[in-house]
């Protein structure tokens, strides 16, 4: 257990009844909630009858994860750090308006589940597939890094170590989200929210009390170490907060996260009309009032440690790991009960984040790759048949696969996180490698110019290669004898030599398809090779907010040119269209039969 200043453990029993509590209460709160979801529309869609307030609430609970209550304020904390961060709220709210006045409206023109559903119709039935198969490569590996984040916090309050930590997390959510579905996740997520806040007002409240003589000394304080700097417009793209980062490349960041990503977009698709969806898409840019609660901490524990430095204990755990400083000023700080509320609310940030992916990743499976071979499946394994058999228990099952998936990944996260300058850092650059080509392919299906998503095959591959090499450089790896090989350099190189190859093979006198390929893997080399120079001599690369635009943009360009022109909306049979919507279309089928002709006397 981590120590003291004293030397004495801090977190007690005290602390663990407050965290049982409150999982006790919203597990059962959660349940009652829940209400009967004896539909896979009440499921995944909570009926439809959620109020906007309460999804808006889900969305920014979902928003703030773990990653922004622990991470944000290291940033701050950190030697160098300031506000800069809350540059990229801009992008954030610039993103809300074009989703709540232009995708909204289109996603309402039919009863939908997602995204995905939308671009199926659009631009052909294979596009379902390759959009679905994104979000949940790009769903596990961001998703995963959330869940390390917050295993990292239990592991320095409460001595556990990091597995134990996040499969704990994994546990929790899945019973939540077993729960009642999407009503039990948003109307969980409202409770989570409001813990959350109150733990972050409270360490806030405590960082200026204990620290200095009060709220002028703090600020006075942290002023002085130039901590409240918030605008920066230098050009440097290797910079990952500046003012144009904010404007020109976090907004494709979240037109992907919101419009695209299903565990954010599912909460609009919940709405009782376009309206309500409008109104919870656009409320949710209060996150970013979140955001500077948490920075304003940040700076606010830099005051306290000024007058209480860390013990040779924690200075160490710090310098290991400066994302901890949180947590040890949770349990050195705080008083008996109130760590674990503070606890209790990080832990309930990562539950609240990772439900919802649990609940997006089992319809998107559900919908894309198993709906009507659902009995085909389960025929020979008599004794789940019954379980299976049903589209709600099937999606109990995968909410349960995809919980250890989940749980796989963040584990893995704990050999990656060093490669990053924080967790935060490391959540972005997991999930760029899809969020460009999720956003780009919804693009291409709201544009007026239809065309199909036969350029896909192409475009979604060499766009992931090139996100790969723009964000990776110098993975050096031991070779034979004392030499060594950059791994980067190899994947890179040997991936564009592949999809130049195919794209030779399968194009054989195309010379538009063949110019395109060619010219995509030219950007892939020259986005690998790409270095920032300083006087210094020492090589930088593009910040991660840039990759956002670079997938969204070679995604588009290579989709669009090697698309062919179609006729418009398909009509697809969606695979969570249950039996009583295809008896009411039979019905109406029926109704618009032509009656026969009277016999002739």
């Amino acid at each position: 257990m981590l120590l003291s200043a004293a030397g004495q453990p801090s977190f007690n029993v005290i602390d663990w009844a407050v965290i049982g509590g409150y999982l006790l209460l919203t597990t059962i709160i959660g349940a009652k909630l829940a209400g009967k979801q004896s539909t896979i529309r009440d499921f995944f869609l909570g009926g439809r009858k959620l109020p906007w307030w309460a999804i808006c609430g889900s969305i920014i609970a979902t928003e703030i994860s773990a990653a922004t209550f622990v991470i944000v304020p290291a940033i701050v904390f950190q030697e160098g750090g300031d506000f800069r961060y809350l540059q990229l709220g801009i992008g954030a709210v610039l993103a809300r308006l074009v989703i709540g006045f232009w995708f909204v409206p289109k996603y309402y023109e039919h009863e939908i589940y997602s995204p995905y559903d939308y671009a199926e119709r659009r631009l052909g039935s294979s596009v379902k597939k390759i959009t679905t198969g994104l979000f949940l490569v790009g769903g596990i590996l961001g998703q995963g890094a959330r869940v390390y984040i917050t295993a990292l916090v239990l592991s320095t309050v409460a001595d556990f170590d990091l597995v134990t930590s996040i499969w704990a997390i994994g546990l929790f959510s899945v019973g939540w989200t077993l729960l009642g579905g999407m009503t039990t996740v948003i109307w969980t997520d409202v409770i989570q929210f409001v813990v959350l806040m109150t733990g972050a007002l409270f360490a806030l409240g405590f960082a200026i009390t204990a620290g200095s003589g009060g709220v002028g000394d703090t600020i006075y304080a942290a002023a002085a170490a130039d901590k409240f700097r918030l605008w920066d417009l230098g050009t440097n793209p290797s910079l990952k907060y500046t003012l144009w980062c904010g404007l020109l490349a976090t907004p494709f960041l979240s037109l992907a996260a919101f419009g695209t990503d299903q565990v954010m977009a599912q909460r609009v698709f919940c709405c009782r009309n376009k309206r309500d969806a409008q109104l919870a898409i656009f409320a949710s840019s209060l996150s970013l009032v979140v955001t500077v609660i948490m920075l304003l901490l940040g700076a606010a524990m830099y005051v306290y440690f000024q007058h209480e430095p860390f013990s040779a204990n924690e200075q160490a755990l710090y310098d290991g790991k400066n994302d901890t400083v949180l947590p040890i000023f949770i349990v050195r700080a705080l008083p008996t009960g109130v760590r674990g509320l503070i606890v209790a609310a990080i832990f309930a940030s990562a539950v609240s984040t990772l439900d919802s992916t649990l609940a997006a990743l089992s319809q998107s499976t559900l919908s894309a790759f198993i709906g009507p071979r659902v009995k085909s499946l389960v025929g020979k394994a008599r004794f789940l048949a019954k379980f299976l058999s049903s589209e709600i228990g099937l999606s109990k099952a995968l909410v349960v696969l995809w919980g250890a998936v989940l749980c796989l990944v963040a584990t893995a996260c704990i050999a990656i996180a060093d490669l990053h300058d924080n967790a935060v850092d490391l959540a972005f650059v997991l999930v760029s490698y899809t969020y460009g080509p999720l956003l780009a392919i919804l693009l291409l299906a709201l544009l007026p110019v239809k065309r199909d998503g036969s350029g896909l095959v192409w475009a979604v591959p060499t766009t992931v290669v090139a996100i790969f090499g723009v964000s990776q450089h110098n993975l050096n790896v031991a070779w034979f004898g004392d030499s060594t090989i950059d791994l980067a350099d190899w994947i890179v190189w040997g991936a564009s030599a592949t999809i130049l190859a195919l794209g030779l093979i399968r194009s054989p006198g195309d010379v538009r398809r063949v110019a395109v390929i060619v010219f995509g893997v030219l950007a892939v080399l020259f986005l690998h090779r790409f270095e920032i120079v300083h006087a210094a001599g020492e090589p930088e690369y593009l910040a991660f907010p840039w990759f956002f635009p670079i997938g969204t943009a070679m995604t588009f360009g290579m989709a669009f040119l090697l698309g062919k022109p179609t006729d418009g909306d398909r009509e697809p049979k969606t695979a969570t269209q249950g039996r009583g919507d295809r008896n009411i279309s039979r019905k109406k089928k029926k109704k618009t039969k032509p009656k026969s002709r009277p016999k002739k006397r």
